[in-house]
């Protein structure tokens, strides 16, 4: 494969049209020319900061309009202010004067652009940050990762369902799961439950290029957890596997919530969606927040509810498309290194644009 016919499908790739002839193409190139490879992972990052590049040119061009909105309104105030030291001898006159050039000067409509300005002044200061980070990405090595958002997920099928936390993926179209086996490939994944209450949604992979995982090594548990037992969890708040871990702190979560725990496994950003598993290799919740009041304090969704949830959306899936959850647990006779060479390649990194 010549390098325009790379680029032509890594845009392709990049913006989710890729047809299964062109996968093929593709991959089977990539898996028999290691240089190839290099030069694809340079075209997707490349177009990642194209599009980043163009939303921050497009930010910057209303905050000059908010910026005009601001300047319009401190020159009609200042106006106003010239007229009420001129007119005071005809108070109702002149407040009459005010009120009428406040509505016609746009005052009451520039309230809602103070608003407004907060929220994309917000923005505007990621993009400032991104586009710095743009110009990096662009001439040197340095890596950008502010165009999307990542989380972590684990399989609990072989057909391909993942639990992950929804607020991962809620405002984005485009998902995808790579795991610690093959980091290149990225299958495309489509939402098929989600609750925003409890912040879970379940994904399952829906990629030509998949077509079963091989074994999950662990089963979700169905007993009472104890208070002060430990618990590790593993995710992606970098872009390796990281590993923590912790104990068992409180029974319920965040303002007594009965449907979660509390661990003291300290979180950070792209640990959500992490299984929480007990020393016996069995997951016992999956972490979904952190306290900002106390160190070290993170939550986690009970196994329990997360039986409940896969048999509400077993109901309604055909036989040969249902959640099949393993029946045995095999790691329970493993150490913890063992057990978690065993797991890392069910747990999957989620990307979502």
């Amino acid at each position: 494969m010549d390098l325009i016919r790379l680029t032509e499908l890594s845009e392709k790739y990049s913006n989710g049209s890729l047809n299964d002839n062109e996968n093929t193409e593709l991959f089977s190139a990539l898996k028999s020319d290691s240089e190839l490879k290099s030069h694809f992972e340079e075209n997707i990052e490349l177009f990642k900061n194209l599009d980043l590049l163009q939303i921050a040119q497009l930010s910057k061009k209303l905050f000059y309009e908010v910026e005009n909105e601001q300047h319009k309104f401190r020159s009609n105030l200042l106006f106003l202010k010239q007229n009420v030291i001129r007119y005071t001898a005809v108070a109702a006159v002149t407040i009459f004067a005010v009120v009428g050039t406040l509505y016609f000067s746009g005052w009451y409509s520039y309230r809602s652009h103070i608003q407004s300005y907060t929220r994309l002044g917000n923005n505007i200061s990621t993009l400032t940050n991104n586009q710095k980070s743009l110009w990096s990405a662009l001439f040197s090595n340095y890596k950008s990762e502010h165009s999307y958002t990542t989380g972590t997920g684990f399989a609990i099928s072989t057909n391909g369902y993942i639990i992950t936390s929804y607020h991962i993926i809620k405002d984005f179209d485009s998902i995808f799961v790579v795991n610690n086996f093959d980091s290149l490939i990225r299958y495309r994944a489509d939402l098929v439950y989600n609750n925003q209450n409890s912040d879970l949604a379940i994904l399952k992979i829906n990629d030509s290029l998949f077509n079963s995982l091989e074994k999950i090594p662990f089963k979700l548990s169905n007993e009472n957890i104890n208070l002060g037992e430990y618990v590790y969890t593993l995710g992606y708040s970098k872009q390796n596997i990281v590993f923590g871990e912790g104990s068992v702190s409180s029974y319920t979560g965040f303002n007594e919530d009965s449907l979660t725990i509390q661990v003291s496994i300290p979180s950070n950003p792209g640990n959500s969606g992490g299984p929480i598993l007990n020393s016996k290799g069995e997951i016992v919740g999956m972490l979904c927040a952190k306290s900002n009041e106390i160190d070290g304090a993170t939550y986690a969704i009970k196994s329990e509810y997360l039986y409940n949830v896969i048999d509400s959306l077993n109901s309604k899936l055909e036989i040969n498309n249902k959640v099949v959850l393993p029946k045995y647990n095999n790691l329970s006779h493993s150490d913890r290194p063992q057990q978690i060479k065993k797991i890392q390649n069910v747990i999957f990194k989620v990307e979502a644009y």
